[in-house]
């Protein structure tokens, strides 16, 4: 796929970003490049790793370490194209004006020579697509037996409903992720509903690739039908089932349990200060699922940051050629994909740990009798 050709910010619209990246949808005359999306790093994404090494390594990392445990239908194929500082300062300007204003103080990454296509699925070429973004976040409670007494809170109040207190001030989200994760059609439509009514980062609806209000009743199509074959098809899937599972199976110990390891596997020499290699991630992978051996200190925190990466993908729902008449329990054509799957760091986990304590005792603050806690069950 020639790339060079095709370097001309105005055959590019802007379609979203997250906290490290942003993405771009091709809308120019090159059948080749229909129904692609480029994603780029964002300044503040920064990595010690050569360029072109590190895509590579995070393609393989989504590809055979997250797609191995979720499974490769899931990941979206990549291909790496070289991207010019003219052009990526084309795409900061002319995407300004349509950028979220909380995100302009960060600006792409001009110095990056390397960007990343994926399969448009937002709007797969000249075809008709409603798509869902959804960050479903954690979908368990912990159980470990290392959370102590003055944490006993999170074996109760699910993080993300805690963490509105830290973020919001308990003025956040109604949201329950647990709702969500749960094979009940009444809650998973709760859940949505609760989304929709603030969506935060962890809900956005597109049609034809142009983001809406899904509650604006003039859009097509109405919230009220949407969410219900939604829910349907997050049920037939099962791909939250799958997710849950593996989030709790991949933290048996929480962070809690979890920190006194890792201190101990860096301070023997059993993790090294640098970060994991891809071999080091497939190995691990190798060893969850085969589980023939007690899995080792170091085997366990990198378990720990699988499952923080399944904690914070994003999940597209693309629903094809959009019905006009919908038969309820008929689902529709669709595709499910996740993105955001880069690795995490190993020189983050004591934020991890910071965070969670910063979480729980925020949360407690403001409720500091259980009579006045919430009640989140899975």
């Amino acid at each position: 796929m020639a790339f060079e050709s095709s370097l001309d910010a105005s055959d590019w619209s802007y379609s979203g970003e997250g906290n490290l990246k942003i993405v771009f949808s091709y809308t120019g005359a090159d059948l080749k490049l229909t129904g692609w999306l480029l994603r780029l790093d964002k300044a503040n994404n920064q990595n010690s790793l050569p360029e072109q090494h590190k895509r590579h390594e995070n393609s393989i990392f989504s590809t055979h370490v997250i797609g191995s445990l979720i499974g490769s239908s899931y990941i979206l194929p990549q291909k790496f194209v070289p991207v010019t500082p003219a052009f990526l300062t084309q795409l900061d300007q002319h995407s300004l004006a349509v950028r979220p204003a909380h995100r302009t103080h960060v600006h792409i990454d001009l110095a990056q020579q390397i960007g990343v296509l994926m399969p448009n699925m937002l709007k797969p070429g000249d075809e008709s697509a409603v798509t869902v973004e959804l960050k479903p976040k954690w979908g368990y409670l912990p159980t470990s037996s290392h959370i102590c007494a003055a944490n006993e809170v999170k074996r109760r109040v699910c993080r993300y409903c805690m963490h509105q207190y830290l973020k919001h001030q308990g003025r956040g989200s109604d949201f329950c992720p647990l709702d969500m994760f749960s094979t009940s059609q009444d809650r998973i439509v709760r859940a949505l509903d609760c989304l929709v009514q603030s969506p935060q980062n962890n809900l956005r609806v597109f049609v034809d690739g142009k983001i809406i209000d899904p509650l604006d009743t003039c859009k097509v199509p109405q919230w009220s039908l949407l969410k219900d074959v939604l829910a349907q098809i997050l049920l037939h899937e099962q791909f939250l089932v799958k997710l849950k599972q593996l989030q709790k199976s991949l933290d048996s110990l929480d962070i809690e349990g979890l920190y006194p390891l890792y201190q101990q596997a860096v301070a023997s020499g059993e993790l090294a200060e640098s970060e994991p290699t891809i071999e080091d991630w497939l190995q691990a992978v190798k060893q969850f699922q085969s589980q023939t051996a007690p899995p080792t200190s170091k085997q366990l925190v990198l378990q720990f940051l699988l499952s923080t990466v399944l904690k914070d993908i994003s999940v597209l729902i693309m629903i094809k050629r959009w019905p006009d008449h919908y038969t309820p329990g008929q689902l529709p054509e669709y595709r499910i994909a996740i993105v955001d799957t880069e690795p995490k760091k190993l020189s983050k986990m004591p934020k991890y740990l910071e965070r969670y304590q910063s979480i729980v005792s925020t949360y407690l603050q403001h409720n500091p009798d259980s009579s006045s806690q919430k009640e989140c069950y899975e």
